[in-house]
């Protein structure tokens, strides 16, 4: 078993690897986690530094730090065992590097994290290392460029350290600004145990659209009183309407000329229809129950609360959930339909603020932190599958029964993902916004139309603010 999660986890990276480098004739999809500003994204260019000395390794096999004692910070957001695996790589990291004192800031869920780093890059007391989304660029001013870090403290300069296909995404301009974290990708999560309960049938893989909503009427005719067959993921995740849109031949946000979008009003209505229709039909919770759930993690989801048996999450967080909860969780692939669109994408970057003290241990701590075995083993894939062949090798060993539920995702919709594309900018404010929009939709405060016409007005907002 752990030989087979070992081979499915390499053939699942070169899946990655192909997908990137593929062409794609259509416009680039958008991303959960990937924007992009007037920059495209490229290969960072050569550092113009001297080569680093002989020594620029240690005996262990770990950079050579050069500095001396420094005290960095670690800002991030996840739930309470993010934090903790996240302390242990810093308490692993301080070991290797006593002269580097590290501490983490946790900061709860992706908006709070925002909100918090916001101000504190408005007052100029940001922490030195910081976690993004797709949203780096919107931040590119803040960010230190790590080109001349590349084979000295960063050692993730050649394809038996680091994917380097996960360095095209990261940079902008020739510039590399963070580095990645993991990848992953959207999946739909059900409660196996509740639906096998219920007599029903478990939903399979690349279902069409209407498939999945057949379905879904199936399902409801045999749960329980109060418990709805799917989340109202409508507007509560942008990267679910991105995937459609892109479906739709629409997409939101690309590289093209710059940056371009696709985005029209018929594809908002498409969408807010089908929900709207979903929630009329009971196959979603109505708009008082969805309100009550953010869907930001397994504390704030009706899947875990067992209001919904479907619901949509990102891969690397189906160990959380499925911690949160007695009955079994399983997955599938989001519903085919249209153009391709799924994307195998970085799930987050670490980056470095350029106003940090102490950018050479900052850039010591993140190579520790995405290529060391040890730190590996410890975080596992809480922040997607690892970009460094060397972790993901010491990782396979211990690979779990969600791990393989994982995999087999990116094995089953390999013949219709694409490559990562842009988020659109601004992107924190867009999913903010989004979520309003769908709850005015929701309690009826907007009609569909109206709502599709706000939708395409607030796409054009946020392009113009860039």
């Amino acid at each position: 078993m752990k030989k087979t999660l070992h081979l499915i986890l390499a053939a699942v990276m070169l899946l990655f690897v192909l997908a990137a480098c593929s062409s794609n004739k259509e416009p680039a999809a958008q991303s959960n986690t990937p924007p992009a500003s007037e920059a495209t994204a490229s290969e960072p260019s050569a550092s113009t530094s001297e080569s680093p000395p002989a020594d620029a390794t240690r005996p262990d096999g770990l950079p050579a730090y050069t500095g001396g004692p420094a005290e960095l910070r670690f800002g991030w957001w996840g739930n309470d065992d993010r934090a903790q695996i996240t302390n242990d790589v810093i308490a692993k990291f301080m070991e290797a590097y006593p002269e580097i004192k590290v501490t983490g800031e946790p900061n709860g869920g992706t908006p709070d994290h925002f909100a918090i780093i916001d101000t504190q890059l408005q007052s100029n007391n940001a922490p030195d290392l910081i976690q993004f989304g797709g949203n780096y660029p919107d931040y590119e001013q803040y960010l230190q460029p790590l080109n001349d870090f590349l084979g000295k403290q960063l050692m993730i300069d050649t394809p038996e350290t680091f994917d380097q296909t996960a360095l095209i995404p990261a940079t902008l301009n020739g510039n590399l600004y963070v580095v990645s974290l993991g990848t992953n990708t959207l999946v739909l999560a059900y409660n196996k145990t509740m639906i096998e309960n219920a007599g029903a049938a478990l939903p399979q893989d690349n279902m069409s659209w209407d498939e999945l909503i057949a379905y879904g009427k199936e399902l409801k005719a045999k749960l329980p009183a109060g418990v709805s067959p799917f989340v109202d993921n409508s507007t509560n995740t942008a990267n679910y309407l991105s995937y459609f849109y892109t479906q739709e031949g629409t997409p939101l946000w690309t590289y093209d000329d710059g940056g371009k979008s696709y985005a029209t009003v018929d594809s908002a209505k498409k969408w807010l229809q089908m929900w709207a229709d979903l929630r009329a039909e009971g196959i979603i919770p109505d708009a008082d129950t969805t309100a009550t759930y953010a869907e930001s993690g397994p504390d704030s989801s009706a899947l875990v609360a067992g209001k919904a048996a479907v619901g949509l999450i990102w891969s690397n967080q189906v160990a959380a959930y499925q911690a949160a909860m007695t009955d079994t969780l399983g997955a599938t692939t989001l519903p085919k339909g249209g153009e391709k669109a799924y994307q195998i994408q970085m799930s987050q970057y670490i980056g470095i603020n350029k106003n940090s003290k102490n950018v050479e241990a900052a850039a010591i701590f993140a190579n520790y932190f995405v290529t060391s075995p040890e730190a590996g083993a410890i975080l596992g894939t809480n922040r997607g599958v690892p970009s460094s062949p060397e972790v993901r090798q010491a990782i396979s060993a211990s690979a779990t029964p969600i791990d393989a539920a994982v995999y087999h995702i990116y094995d089953v919709v390999a013949d219709r993902s694409v490559p990562q594309g842009p988020n659109l900018p601004n992107d924190q404010e867009f999913v903010t916004e989004l979520q309003l929009l769908g709850q005015n939709v929701g309690y009826g405060k907007l009609t569909v139309d109206q709502g599709a016409e706000e939708l395409q007005a607030l796409i054009e907002r946020m392009i113009a603010k860039k």
